[in-house]
């Protein structure tokens, strides 16, 4: 059959080829409920079509634009709304996938035919639907490319960002016109399980597709997010937040470097809900601390709970993406308090992380992360209390090992001090002139 190699697509990559094989795939799906007898002959001849036509956009890109001048995704919404198997409804969503790749495609798809209702009706369907095993596809598979076509709505859709923002979500009045996708995305990652210890596929794209959504307003994007309160217990308004919470907790503690890709968009997402949601803020903060405070006995890395393996994944060398949401979470869920965030990761765990960002270090917060917490001094660049980090170092090292030590810190504050990387008294001179170090005789030693 045409369409499986890419020398027989350019008969088929046309715009009448096109128009008759969706004329084609919808006559047949017609038919299923008029002749019952030949249903399954037309379901299969519908799908062949269907398959002529996905197949010619993938191996010949250049017959995309044509789909989106005939109004194919008029035929392909009808077809979804009669009623589609397994394989059919797929089919659907990978002819709309690949259709969509620009602005203008995406807003007829939102703005005319209202396509995320039908997609996000569609997936419901098959939330819960068991694996028809005659069927090529599965439930999950079929849920994954709708998934796909519903992403490139968001991403194609017009963003109409301020000038100068940052946020790259879409605009609260542009989100609204896809409310129906950001529900059941999260009903989708609220419903499924992990699979093998990972992200379903249709959960992974579903948290991919919740990041293109604010969740401050208006009223209805608030509410997908944090459902009004209602008789029910306090926790149904936090479902949502909980289940996505949950699923960055459990994937974070997994030491397979595998799960990266998967961490990375649900810290984001909650990156997002703890700046824009102080309850939410208060309600997670609680749990990554639960006593709100640290225990400053340990290095921030070694410290039990979800505290210290956030930070050990912020040390991973080739983090990446990582690594940045990561610090991104951990800043958010502090209040954006550079201070706090110090303390509670240490500066030598934090620098890499301010350096990528831009974000300064003013004198100020050196000093005052070194002040008293719980009459203890503080070291910033380690996070421990800084007796216990001194006793530590010194225990083992003999007096002219302590004096080369010395002599090299002092060095080396006082280049950092010149490069203007950092601005704070040498802690070395301070302590050779209030008298701390004694000078060592090296003949009686």
């Amino acid at each position: 059959m045409k369409s499986r190699q890419i020398d027989d697509t350019n008969e088929l990559g046309t715009e009448r080829a096109i128009s008759g094989l969706l004329s084609l795939a919808l006559d047949l799906k017609s038919q299923v409920e008029m002749d019952k007898e030949q249903a399954d002959y037309a379901i299969d001849a519908c799908n062949e079509a269907l398959t002529c036509v996905a197949n010619t956009m993938l191996l010949l890109p250049k017959c995309r634009p044509l789909f989106a001048d005939i109004h194919g995704a008029d035929t392909i919404d009808k077809i979804l709304q009669s009623g589609a198997t397994q394989t059919t409804a797929f089919l659907c969503g990978r002819c709309l996938f690949l259709s969509i790749e620009s602005p203008k495609s995406a807003k007829y798809c939102v703005d005319d035919l209202d396509l995320p209702k039908t997609l996000a009706q569609i997936i419901r369907g098959f939330l819960d639907r068991e694996s028809d095993k005659s069927d090529r596809f599965s439930p999950q598979q079929v849920m994954n490319e709708l998934f796909k076509a519903a992403m490139s709505l968001c991403v194609y859709y017009p963003r109409d960002t301020p000038q100068g923002s940052s946020d790259d979500a879409l605009s609260p009045d542009h989100a609204v016109k896809l409310l129906d996708i950001l529900q059941i995305s999260l009903d989708t990652l609220f419903a499924l399980p992990l699979a093998n210890g990972h992200l379903a596929d249709p959960a992974r794209q579903a948290i991919g597709i919740a990041l293109n959504f604010p969740t401050l307003s208006p009223d209805p994007i608030l509410h997908c997010w944090l459902p009004p309160k209602s008789s029910g217990a306090e926790s149904e308004r936090y479902r949502y937040v909980d289940r996505i919470y949950h699923l960055f907790a459990t994937l974070a503690a997994t030491s397979d470097e595998s799960y990266k890709a998967e961490i990375t968009p649900l810290a984001l997402v909650l990156v997002r809900l703890v700046t824009e949601q102080p309850d939410v803020r208060q309600r997670l903060f609680y749990r990554v601390y639960p006593q709100n405070t640290e225990d400053y006995s340990a290095l921030p890395e070694d410290r039990p709970g979800l505290s210290g393996t956030l930070v050990r994944l912020m040390r991973i060398p080739e983090g990446g993406m990582l690594s940045g949401a990561i610090g991104d979470f951990l800043l958010a869920l502090l209040g954006q308090d550079v201070a706090k965030f110090i303390l509670a990761v240490g500066y030598g765990n934090a620098a890499g992380y301010m350096l990528a960002r831009g974000i300064a270090i003013p004198e100020s917060v050196i000093r005052q992360v070194r002040e008293s917490v719980d009459s203890n001094l503080v070291d910033p660049v380690t996070g421990r209390y800084l007796d216990q980090d001194m006793d530590r170092e010194l225990a083992n090292m003999t007096d002219e090992e302590k004096e080369r030590e010395a002599e090299r810190l002092f060095v080396l504050f006082e280049r950092l001090n010149k490069t203007g990387f950092i601005k704070v008294d040498n802690p070395v001179r301070t302590a050779m002139e209030s008298g701390r170090f004694q000078e060592i005789d090296e003949e009686s030693s």
